[in-house]
């Protein structure tokens, strides 16, 4: 996290530091990404920036927390009322709302797409371990409901399909990546598709039904 001095700067200097940061992990890989690029751009001493930050590690971390927060306000929406989808929809549903803020912040979703072009950096490794914790959560809230309400199998065991759901969504998003298109479009809900589908196949009860 940020050191104490940098939320102490000004709201516009905070700002134009955080911006032009996105800006320098828009345009490069993290492990390319130049402290003494960003610096520049905004105008501050590079002693001051290690003022604000432990090093390119520590901003880039807040860069994604901040990421993170923005999507948050996509997602809220539908999960504010769970009980109006089935896990299936629900999911679909989660999935679309983060299609949409990828449209809505290309720069942001530039950034995501070039965190899985760097899966073999340690960058990849720290991101995925400290992220995985809150997305099992998520997910295994849901699936409990979901057993409770008879859409998934009633000897699911929810930890485990929690930790696969949460892994699989970073692999699916490597496979799009990779394999269809660097850039969020259609076809990336059709894969998201594919794998809801192997989902419902794998858990849901003969009455679960994936709309579309």
């Amino acid at each position: 996290m940020p050191k104490e001095t940098f939320f102490n700067l000004p709201d516009d200097k905070r700002s134009l530091i955080c911006d032009v940061a996105i800006e320098e992990f828009t345009e490069y890989l993290y492990d390319q990404a130049s402290v003494n690029r960003i610096v520049a751009k905004a105008g501050i001493a590079k002693g001051s920036f290690y003022q604000y930050f432990e090093d390119k590690k520590d901003l880039y971390m807040y860069v994604l927390q901040v990421i993170a927060e923005k999507k948050l306000e996509y997602i809220s929406p539908v999960m504010r009322n769970p009980y109006q989808h089935d896990i299936f929809t629900l999911l679909r549903e989660v999935y679309l709302s983060g299609i949409q803020f990828a449209a809505n912040h290309p720069d942001y979703a530039e950034i995501g797409t070039k965190l899985l072009q760097s899966k073999n950096s340690p960058i990849f490794d720290q991101v995925v371990d400290e992220n995985l914790p809150a997305a099992n959560d998520m997910f295994e809230a849901l699936l409990a409901r979901a057993v409770e309400r008879g859409e998934i199998k009633a000897d699911t065991d929810v930890k485990l399909f929690a930790y696969m759901i949460s892994s699989m969504t970073a692999v699916v998003s490597s496979y799009y990546v990779e394999n269809v298109a660097t850039t969020y479009g259609d076809e990336l809900m059709e894969t998201v598709d594919k794998f809801l589908d192997f989902l419902k196949h794998g858990l849901g009860t003969d009455s679960s039904q994936l709309s579309r």
